[in-house]
This record gives structure tokens, C-alpha cells and sequence, in this order.
């Protein structure tokens, strides 16, 4: 009893130092808490990898071959450690062949996939939204027109897909639920669940007086953003110092800056959503030719002595008559953001309301004017703390299968700012462009 009196009075008398030592082993408990449910879920996630792939490999000759590339800067250079500790033991334990390529520069993702002479059982892309985007630009661009199941690692600091893809609905932003969706990641791939995704197909309107030969398309899953939130966003890392917070710190220190592109002054022509039909049948077309084209290319040659299996008749879409579909809709905006997103991303219909739309479309989202700096910090705080980067408060919603984007405003001399583009997540310059939605192009792996 008269330790406990002691204790108490020691207690009362230091009650700073005593305050400041409660708090450091408070946090203790609950980092050493963390790191062992961390240590944990991954046995259990290895211990499966394991049994599966004892079972895989009884059952084949050949352990499939995966290829990742993995960029090693992104994350701010954590994403080599995160998959060293998180996805690359379940993927060997699972008794896959593990090619891993580190890309080194802007674009390199984009031109391996398309230069690689023979594509893998499986590309995984470890990274952020970029990396994804380039990967699936290479493939969509290969000569041969192959493709292969893409699996994708949230490596990345911004994962919209993979977060969509591989996180609990409602679960807490921690490192825990972190190492989760990366091991839920990386053990979909083994399970082999597989989903076909909406593409958005981007290209360049070349002007009149261009005689330069036209160039390629980019692809993307997620988004095409443009204007002052996304501007201010990209300033992040010059507020470094206040550390978590610094994504605030960006937006409390630029809303009043005139330089960041609050008027989004463009002409939009859209064609509305088609299903299919003569008008736009090529590019299904071309689609349905290059998964035949894969097909033939997998087969051996003995398999023409076994039965083949009829699959689904093809669609003949020149028969399809759709008089809306080649209508185009005209309309002008002058909003501080624009953005063009796929179902991949997207969760909200015309009301406001959260569902996954069944039908493909593209959706473009017209954003509301400023009506002044506080307004505009108070609204993107709020999409930072539910993490919405792309649910902005729209004036229009418009749902569309092509979107063509004619900006006002462009670089015409070198003292005039520098305006981008946010394409999943990289920085390309504002140029005309025309938007082209490309359904079920690309298989992906899902949990």
C-alpha cells in the first residue's frame, strides 16, 4: 500500500514527465500490437499460398510464369520494401515463376510490354495508377495484338482500381489494412479469379496544319482530371515538412493563387452510350479480332485433333441499327474541374446515389465554378478525408461512349503556364483530345 501511495505521489508532483511516458508507452503497445497482427496475417496468408501451391504443382508440369513490373520510386521509394515483405513471398510460395523488371524512367513500363517478344501467364503491375496505365498502354499498343491477364499491387501512393478492387468496404485507413489489400493483391492473382475491365482510349486531335505523323494512344482504367485540384494536389511534396499533413497544407497555401487553372474554359462534343451497334462496331471489332488473334497464338499443335469448344456466337453489329449513337452533342463549360472517369472508378449515378452501374459508359463530370478560396479549401479537405479524389461536386453529370475535348486555353509562348492533364494519375500536357470508351478490353485479376 505504501508503494502505491508513493507511485501516486511521485505521479502528482511530475505530472509532465509522467503524461509524456504514459503517451510513449501508450504508443508502444499499440506500434508492437500492429506490427505482430501485421506478422500475423501474413502466415496466414503464406500458409495458403503454400497449400495452394502444393496443389497447383502436383497437378502441373509447368509453374506458371508471371511477369512484375514493379516501379521502385513509387510510393516515395517504399514500394520495392512493401513488396519484398508483402506480395512477393505469396506469390513464390505459391510456386509461380517470378520474373520481376524494376523500371527506371517515365514511359519504361509502357515500352517493355510493348517490345516483349512473348507475354508471360501473367503481368503483375506493382506500382501506383501510372504504372497501371503505362502497362496496359503497352499492351494495347503490341503489333501482334496479345494480351494476357494483368493483376495489379497497390504499391503506389495513389491505387484508385486496386484499392477498389482489393479493400473492405468501411475499413480504417491504417498500416495493417494496408498489408492487407497488398496481400489480398497478390493472393487474387493465385486464386485466379478474373474480371474483364472498361478501358478509356485517349488520343491527340491533330490540327490542321499538323503534318507530323499522329500519335499513339494512351490508355487508362481510372480517369482523365483536369483543373485546380489536381493542380494543387501534384504541390504536395514542396510541404514535405508537415508530413501527413501536408496534402492539406497544399490546398490552405495555393487556394488563393491565381496561377492553377480555375477556369476550365473548353467545348465538349459527346456521343451518347451505345451497346453496340454499325456505327461503332469496329471498335468492338478489332477487339473480338485481337482476343481471337491470342487464342490462336496459346494453341499447340496437337490441338487440332481436339474437339473444339464452342463459344458464344459473335455479335453481328452491322445489323444493329442505333440512331442516337452517332448523334453528337455539343455543349460549352467554363468549370474549375473536368474529369472523365470510367465504371472502373465510379460508384455514383446521376442522383448522387452510390451504385455500380452495370452498362459501360463513360461518365464525365462537370465541376461547379469558385465562388471563393475558403469554399474551395473547405470542399477539398472534405474529398481528402474520405480519400474521394475524383467525387467532386458536379454542376452536370453526363454519361457518354466518346467525349471529345477542345480546351480554350492552351501554351501558345513560353511565358504562358504550363496546363496538364492528371491521365490516372500522370501528368500529360492540355491538348485537344477525343476520349473513346473501349469495353471489357482488359482482363484483370479480382479477389
Amino acid at each position: 500500500m505504501a508503494f502505491v501511495l508513493r507511485f501516486a505521489k511521485t505521479v502528482r508532483n511530475n505530472w509532465k514527465k509522467s503524461t509524456v511516458f504514459a503517451s510513449a508507452v501508450a504508443y508502444g503497445v499499440s506500434y508492437s500490437n500492429e506490427k505482430y497482427e501485421i506478422k500475423k496475417l501474413m502466415r496466414y496468408y503464406c500458409t495458403e499460398a503454400s497449400r495452394y501451391g502444393d496443389v497447383k504443382i502436383s497437378q502441373t508440369q509447368r509453374p506458371p510464369k508471371v511477369l512484375v513490373l514493379l516501379n521502385p520510386a513509387a510510393n516515395r521509394k517504399s514500394s520495392e520494401e512493401d513488396f519484398q515483405n508483402y506480395c512477393e513471398p505469396i506469390l513464390h510460395l505459391a510456386g509461380f515463376e517470378v520474373d520481376i523488371v524494376k523500371t527506371d524512367s517515365e514511359g519504361h513500363a509502357r515500352r517493355y510490354v510493348e517490345e516483349l517478344g512473348t507475354l508471360p501467364d501473367a503481368l503483375i503491375v506493382g506500382g501506383g495508377d501510372g504504372t497501371l496505365s503505362e502497362a496496359v498502354s503497352g499492351m494495347k499498343r503490341r503489333p501482334d495484338g496479345a494480351q494476357c491477364p494483368i493483376g495489379v499491387l497497390p504499391l503506389g501512393r495513389t491505387n484508385t482500381l486496386a484499392t477498389k478492387l482489393f479493400t473492405a468496404e468501411g475499413a480504417k485507413h491504417s498500416d495493417l489494412e494496408n498489408v492487407r489489400t497488398m496481400a489480398n493483391a497478390a493472393y487474387a492473382v493465385i486464386a485466379g479469379k478474373k474480371e474483364k475491365k472498361d478501358i478509356m482510349r485517349i488520343e491527340v486531335l491533330p490540327s490542321v496544319a499538323d503534318e507530323t505523323p499522329p500519335e499513339k494512344p494512351v490508355y487508362a482504367l481510372g480517369a482523365l482530371q483536369w483543373g485546380a485540384f489536381r493542380d494543387i494536389l501534384a504541390l504536395r511534396d514542396k510541404y514535405w515538412y508537415t508530413a501527413s499533413l501536408r496534402d492539406y497544407t497544399a490546398f490552405l497555401f495555393n487556394a488563393f493563387d491565381g496561377g492553377h487553372t480555375w477556369n476550365c474554359k473548353a467545348r465538349l462534343a459527346y456521343t451518347e452510350p451505345c451497346t453496340g451497334c454499325r456505327n461503332c462496331y469496329r471498335d468492338l471489332d478489332d477487339q473480338w479480332g485481337a482476343t481471337k488473334k491470342q487464342e490462336q497464338q496459346a494453341r499447340r499443335w496437337w490441338s487440332v485433333f481436339v474437339p473444339r469448344a464452342k463459344g458464344p456466337p459473335k455479335t453481328d453489329y452491322t445489323k444493329i441499327v442505333n440512331d442516337k449513337c452517332s448523334v453528337r452533342h455539343e455543349l460549352e463549360v467554363d468549370p474549375s474541374e473536368l474529369i472523365v472517369k470510367t465504371n472502373n472508378v465510379d460508384e455514383s449515378d446521376e442522383g448522387g446515389e452510390t451504385k455500380q452501374s452495370e452498362s459501360s459508359k463513360l461518365r464525365l463530370v462537370v465541376g461547379p465554378s469558385v465562388e471563393s478560396g475558403f469554399s474551395f479549401i473547405g470542399e477539398s479537405w472534405g474529398r481528402l478525408r474520405g480519400r474521394k479524389y475524383l467525387e467532386s461536386a458536379p454542376t452536370a453529370v453526363i454519361s457518354a461512349r466518346t467525349i471529345e475535348l477542345l480546351p480554350e486555353r492552351l501554351k501558345v509562348e513560353e511565358t504562358d503556364p504550363e496546363l496538364y492533364y492528371s491521365i490516372d494519375n500522370e501528368a500529360f500536357e492540355v491538348r485537344p483530345v477525343r476520349v473513346t470508351l473501349v469495353p471489357k478490353a482488359v482482363e484483370m485479376f479480382t479477389f
